[in-house]
């Protein structure tokens, strides 16, 4: 018969419930303590109940719907770069609405965090995420849940500052390629920030005009800027929510004979690698994935064994990066 919890506590002089709560990862065992217990069991060949995990073992969990957007990829990369520094494992749980399969991870599992990428997600799954005590971190979106800290840039702001660079080279006709906007969204707040910029200018915001809404992924930006020049919508820039987004409508612009910049300039948001890659390379507003990364993995990891309480905010700077879509409009150029 092999060796039990009882047999380990006893050689390293401590309770069975230490010894318990150090393999199911439950609430904190000092590093003293653990070293005693690690010592203890590979003594006595102890091995714990398989879907134990041990604390040095925790999980970093990712939550996110799907892979098809380029920004949830570049991200979920950096996590997984990032996370060698650190000795918990990360753990990608894709989201489905309705679906609490995702509960038996957190039961077999010592979860030390969570972080989740998708602002649309199940809020029943979040608050039971709570309610287990463990610290959720909203990446890169705008968080409504008031529990939640979160790390991002001022949407509203970047928004702003691109549109009002696409007034600033003289563009009046301005299309908008943006994701659906819910509740208090990143996509909502960059809708707000054009809408700034454009009463800056005394200029009006048609949305049925100067809209197309999409998902944020290349195949809604060539869909969306397909739809828009059959409805014979004006415009002489493009201004996409997303890096994807901006390619998508430039390989539609291209089907129908317009250059980039030449005929429209298009402006991309997010910086992601491939944008300044392609041919034109792609002036975007930049999101500093790599700080946001380890901003929220810094503080999961780092964060001490403790009820956390409130939420917190921390907004990082973007940059507006000109490559070669945008240029400034002649009078004569009108799509």
């Amino acid at each position: 018969m092999g060796a039990t919890i009882r047999d380990v506590a006893k050689l390293a002089q401590v309770s069975p419930a230490t010894v318990s709560r150090y393999f199911s990862g439950s609430t904190v065992v000092g590093d003293e303590l653990s070293k005693k217990i690690e010592s203890a069991a590979a003594q006595l060949d102890y091995t714990p109940h398989r879907t134990a995990v041990k604390r040095n073992q925790g999980v970093i969990m990712v939550l996110l719907p799907h892979l098809r957007l380029g920004y949830f990829s570049e991200v979920l990369r950096e996590i997984i770069a990032q996370m060698t520094k650190y000795k918990y494992r990360v753990m990608i749980l894709p989201t489905v609405q309705g679906d609490d399969s995702y509960k038996s991870f957190f039961k077999e599992l010592y979860v030390r965090g969570v972080i989740y990428l998708d602002e649309d997600i199940d809020r029943d799954m979040l608050r039971y995420i709570r309610a287990k005590n463990i610290k959720v971190i909203m990446l890169g979106g705008y968080a409504d849940e008031s529990r939640c800290d979160y790390v991002h840039i001022n949407d509203m702001a970047a928004a702003h500052d691109g549109m009002k660079y696409l007034l600033d080279l003289n563009h009046r006709d301005i299309l908008i390629l943006g994701d659906y906007p819910c509740h208090i969204s990143s996509g909502k707040q960059r809708l707000e920030g054009c809408r700034q910029a454009l009463r800056e200018y005394s200029l009006a915001y048609d949305e049925d005009r100067m809209v197309e809404f999409c998902e944020l992924s290349y195949e809604g930006g060539y869909r969306s800027m397909s739809k828009a020049l059959q409805a014979g919508k004006h415009f002489t820039a493009v201004f996409a929510f997303s890096d994807e987004t901006a390619l998508g409508a430039i390989s539609a612009l291209a089907e129908n004979g317009l250059r980039v910049p030449q005929d429209v300039s298009v402006l991309g948001f997010d910086g992601l690698s491939l944008s300044g890659q392609v041919v034109p390379k792609l002036t975007t507003i930049c999101q500093p994935i790599y700080k946001m990364v380890e901003w929220t993995l810094n503080t999961l990891c780092n964060m001490e064994d403790k009820k956390q309480e409130g939420s917190m905010e921390y907004t990082l700077p973007y940059k507006l990066v000109e490559r070669e879509t945008c240029i400034r409009r002649e009078e004569k150029t009108c799509i």
